[in-house]
């Protein structure tokens, strides 16, 4: 079967992309032994250089033996490591003007280590660009936020997009190629997706805001919104907050009651109650249970 050609775009549609680096890590993860409750996670890669991961996503459960690589798709799953596992992993969002992922679809995809070895050699590389001559770096420690000089993070940045472009070659290799963007005459839908990507998550959505330039109906601005989307706007929003708690609750130190208010929440038993109702979890046991490791 041939692969699907690449999508020709002009520059101003590429540059219309979002990046956010979010890591790159090398070491032992910290959690072994057990299944993870279900976590929110990013685009990522990762070689496993020692052990054994368990992967549960999309309704399938993979295992990523030693020497293997799995190109993670953004969204929720659960995971398993077998005990010593050390990882080289890189962690990042790529989205299109509206919020979508650049990949998606055709990820969760494990492959051997004979077709990502560039990948491989490229991520170390990547991994003494921004950690230096460090032989190990934790996952906690790959997300820590540094203070950079500008020319130092020109060079940072340069590294990530250096290895992005070998990410893309090492995808494309296999026929997995870029979700495609959404055509010119869904521009109206666009703009709509794009605001209810940012809509503030401390906010109760407001349909008629959203059409408020547009002529038309907040009923016709629903259905649109639930075809494409496979949900309501109010569901999809509450799922982004759920992400956003997941994601504060990994890596932040923050107090509760912060992350509370700043999701909506006037009291932080009202936040409690609604986290454990969707994951059977406390915000306290998710936090405590270490499960940060996003691999």
């Amino acid at each position: 079967m041939a692969k699907p050609l690449t999508p020709l775009l002009s520059s101003t549609v590429w540059q219309g992309l979002s990046f956010d680096w979010l890591w790159v890590y090398h070491g032992h993860v910290p959690k072994v032994q057990e299944w993870s409750p279900e976590i929110t996670v990013p685009a990522g890669w990762f070689w496993v250089e020692k052990g054994l991961v368990k992967i549960q996503a999309d309704g399938h459960e993979v295992c990523v033996k030693a020497g293997q690589s799995f190109f993670t798709a953004p969204g929720t799953r659960r995971q398993w490591f077998k005990a010593g596992t050390r990882l080289l992993s890189v962690g990042f969002r790529c989205q299109w003007p509206d919020g979508s992922p650049l990949h998606k679809a055709d990820l969760n995809l494990v492959m051997s280590q004979a077709k990502t070895a560039g990948l491989r050699e490229a991520t170390r590389s990547l991994f003494t660009s921004v950690h230096g001559n460090q032989s190990e770096v934790t996952y906690r420690t790959g997300i820590e936020i540094f203070l950079r000089p500008f020319l130092e993070w020109c060079r940072v940045e340069a590294a990530f997009r250096l290895w992005f472009s070998v990410y893309v070659a090492t995808l494309e290799a296999s026929g997995v190629q870029p979700q495609p963007r959404i055509k010119a005459q869904d521009r109206k839908l666009e703009a709509w997706l794009s605001a209810l990507f940012v809509w503030p998550l401390d906010q109760p959505l407001k349909l008629d805001q959203l059409v408020r330039d547009s002529n038309v109906s907040t009923r016709h601005l629903h259905d649109r919104l639930r075809s494409h989307l496979g949900m309501t706007a109010q569901a999809w929003l509450e799922r982004r907050r759920l992400e956003v708690a997941r994601q504060r609750l990994s890596t932040e130190d923050t107090a509760f009651k912060e992350i509370a208010f700043d999701l909506g929440f006037r009291h932080p038993p009202h936040f409690t109650a609604w986290f454990k109702r969707h994951t059977t979890m406390t915000p306290s046991a998710f936090r405590s249970g270490n499960w940060v490791d996003a691999a």
